[in-house]
């Protein structure tokens, strides 16, 4: 059975990729300087005419890292598409349902085959190496971690009244779909994650960011209303920061005195920014 707690800003501690908790006494890395070309912006509320500019914001910003760990962010040149991703394994023949953007993973007797296509289905199947293909679950997948446990599912959907996400489990050698089941129910739809170590996964959903374990343990890092942000990349950089990109923002998590305080960035010169036609722009 999972296991949630909710920290809010609870102490993290910190080695270059993987994440725990520690007590107040803890000696943690200084993480003050934002990124060059960036600035902190006022944490925006729900509801706020920020956010309903930046829904509409064509800017999207995608975190990553430099070999020596630090945070990039760049503009997202190509926007998710409803059809991309890895080519299937040549042996394997599109089905009904499988559809949209596609995740595969090689197993130890065939692969692991993820499909999300948004409001219009996904799935994820299991197929042999000669090409069988069996339907596991029809939720949409949104991509694979690799633990020593387990390969992690992250499913789910964000769509009309529907917002919700799971991390299912199954084992690298496949025989059924009894082998798939649930490891921890998310927050919300799962937006974007990043592997921190064996057995770790950082995962923004639409409603906060988390810390899974493949033994189902879910850390509760930030609760925050990210639906109308569409996020689309998260890392933990070398000193401890966490970055989220995203429409208009990125968002982090910076450690200072042994506390977890959230930021929002926008470039410098767009502090200022208002809806003109279908995208949000910068004032002067």
């Amino acid at each position: 059975m999972s296991q949630t707690r909710l920290l809010g800003f609870a102490v993290l501690v910190t080695t270059s990729a993987t994440l725990y908790l520690g007590g107040s006494g803890a000696q943690l890395p200084a993480s003050e300087a934002v990124p060059a070309g960036w600035t902190i912006y006022q944490t925006p509320t729900d509801g706020s005419n920020s956010l309903r500019c930046a829904n509409y914001s064509q800017k999207e910003w995608r975190v990553s890292l430099s070999d020596a760990g630090q945070a990039n962010i760049a503009l997202l040149s190509e926007p998710h598409t409803k059809s991309s991703g890895p080519v299937l394994p040549p042996s394997v023949k599109l089905q009904w349902g499988m559809l949209g953007r596609r995740s595969n993973l090689r197993v130890k007797n065939g692969w692991l085959l993820g499909f999300d296509g948004g409001e219009f289905g996904g799935g994820l199947w299991f197929a042999t190496l000669d090409g069988k293909t069996e339907q596991l679950s029809e939720e949409n997948v949104h991509g694979f971690v690799e633990t020593t446990q387990g390969v992690l599912v992250f499913v789910g959907l964000d769509h009309l009244g529907t917002d919700s996400g799971r991390v299912l489990i199954v084992p690298y050698s496949v025989t059924s779909k009894t082998d798939l089941r649930t490891l921890v129910d998310l927050d919300g739809a799962p937006e974007a994650f990043t592997k921190l170590s064996a057995d770790t996964a950082l995962v923004i959903t639409t409603h906060g960011i988390s810390r899974i374990t493949s033994a189902g343990v879910t850390e509760r890092l930030l609760s925050r209303n990210f639906g109308m942000l569409y996020p689309n990349s998260i890392v933990l950089s070398s000193d401890g920061t966490i970055y989220a990109g995203m429409r208009l923002f990125v968002v982090r998590l910076v450690l200072r005195s042994g506390k977890s305080t959230e930021e929002w960035l926008v470039p410098q010169g767009c502090e200022k920014f208002h809806v003109r036609g279908f995208d949000c722009v910068c004032s002067k």
